[in-house]
């Protein structure tokens, strides 16, 4: 894919952050985006933002943990800008503590978004997506799942727990839905950011009043160094554009990939030399 003239693309989480910033990066691109939040007031702002610089947007509300709610995105989108080219499931949540003292709530808040909230916008759009492929005009289709470094290599120092669980299945579940679609010619990536600027150390913010209060999430002290949501857009648009499995957002990536699988390899190797060969 080198062209996203005219194509349409629906962004998650499109309100702040990394959400806004492929939403930037879309739009310059030629594309026209449907910016979906939670929250409404966010996603006008950006909305308004691509407009006033020139570019088709339209702000629409979403709980991507309610299927119903992508359902009815869905077709909103398609009945304003028509049936989408480019889907990037972003919205995410965080919370911080200690996996033996998380309540169901906490697992239900985290799973619902980050992990049901992207199968729930594959459901939803998969019909839409299939259309360019059925209709071979050429159209481009790809799917972009946000993840994470904590999906691949967690820090597990840290009370992440939850949210590395979460991110994993997503990095799992895009892996797998890039064999089962690629025969359709539908390209999937999972973005895996590390430290990112975005409020997502904010998420408590978002959480349902009925799962009770969550645990706030302390910003990283490196923070102020973090790359921030633009310019993660404009690796994620390359990252569509190449149809890569994997988006990677920092140099930190290859060292904490390579010391948790030289640690999987330690004893997969201390296997095989203290036990019979694998039958």
């Amino acid at each position: 894919m080198d062209n996203l003239t005219n194509r349409i693309a629906v962004v998650t989480g499109a309100g702040d952050g990394i959400g806004r910033g492929i939403a930037l990066a879309l739009a310059e691109a030629g594309a026209h985006i449907a910016i979906a939040d939670i929250d409404t007031d966010a996603a006008t702002r950006v909305a308004t933002e691509l407009t006033t610089a020139g570019h088709t947007a339209s702000p629409f509300h979403v709980d991507v943990a309610n299927p119903d709610s992508l359902t009815a995105l869905a077709e909103q989108v398609q009945a304003s800008l028509g049936p989408v080219h480019i889907l990037c499931n972003n919205a995410g949540v965080m919370l911080s503590g200690p996996l033996a003292e998380a309540s169901p709530a906490d697992w239900q808040w985290l799973l619902s978004v980050n992990l049901l909230g992207v199968i729930n916008g594959v459901q939803a759009f998969l019909p839409q997506l299939r259309s360019h492929t059925a209709s071979s005009d050429g159209s481009a289709v790809h799917i972009v799942n946000t993840g994470s470094m904590a999906g691949l290599a967690p820090r597990t120092r840290f009370d992440f727990g939850i949210y590395s669980a979460t991110k994993a299945a997503v990095v799992s579940y895009s892996e797998n839905l890039r064999t089962e679609l690629a025969p359709e010619s539908i390209g999937v990536s999972v973005l895996c950011p590390s430290i990112v600027s975005t409020r997502i150390w904010d998420a408590d913010r978002n959480r349902p009043a009925e799962l009770g209060p969550g645990s706030p999430v302390p910003r990283p002290d490196r923070i102020e160094d973090a790359v921030d949501g633009p310019a993660v857009g404009y690796l994620v648009r390359n990252g569509i554009f190449q149809d890569r499995p994997y988006i990677f957002t920092s140099e930190d990536a290859r060292p904490r990939i390579q010391t948790r699988h030289d640690t999987i390899l330690t004893d997969v190797t201390l296997h095989e030399s203290e036990n019979p060969p694998f039958r």
